[in-house]
């Protein structure tokens, strides 16, 4: 039987009491016994309704501990990784190659695209125009960079080199 039957037929069998069985000894009787067999049912399904939360409760955290795991180990390849990346250039770039072909794949060390880093070395120093006032002063880095990228000078700033990344095919 059912949680939602047994708590149905508990339902039907209060107001049938209520409404019938209140006068006779032997509706009262049949009553409590009925009730009687309802509340044991009642309690065997709670139990087992407490045991399958209990059940789902602890599946839950044990999925969320590995998936904590599982994370933690994805960043750690992560950073493998880029350290792998970073030795590679490294040494592609110490040997003067900027390509290598193997088997399997082709590395290459490429400049990055975009536009030219613009570095601040004194934030302090850069003309007022060149700043876009909020909570907190943000230097424009873009009006900055067309100036320095014309042929004039900013106070406090310059243009930086692009960098470099290795690329794998």
């Amino acid at each position: 039987m059912s949680l939602y039957e047994i708590t149905s037929e508990m339902m039907s069998l209060i107001a049938a009491f209520n409404d019938h069985g209140k006068d006779s000894p032997e509706a009262e009787q049949a009553f409590r016994e009925h009730a009687s067999a309802l509340a044991e049912a009642f309690d065997a399904k709670a139990d087992d309704y407490a045991a399958l939360i209990r059940s789902c409760e602890t599946r839950a955290e044990a999925r969320r501990a590995e998936c904590e795991r599982m994370k933690a180990l994805a960043d750690s390849d992560d950073a493998l990784a880029d350290r792998l990346r970073d030795a590679m250039k490294t040494a592609m770039s110490a040997t003067g190659r900027t390509r290598v072909d193997t088997q399997k794949f082709r590395l290459s060390v490429k400049q990055n695209g975009g536009k030219l880093p613009v570095l601040i070395e004194d934030p302090a120093s850069v003309p007022q125009e060149y700043q876009i006032p909020r909570m907190t002063t943000v230097i424009d880095k873009d009006a900055i960079r067309t100036v320095l990228e014309a042929g004039g000078t900013v106070s406090g700033a310059a243009l930086g080199a692009r960098g470099s990344r290795l690329d794998i095919r």
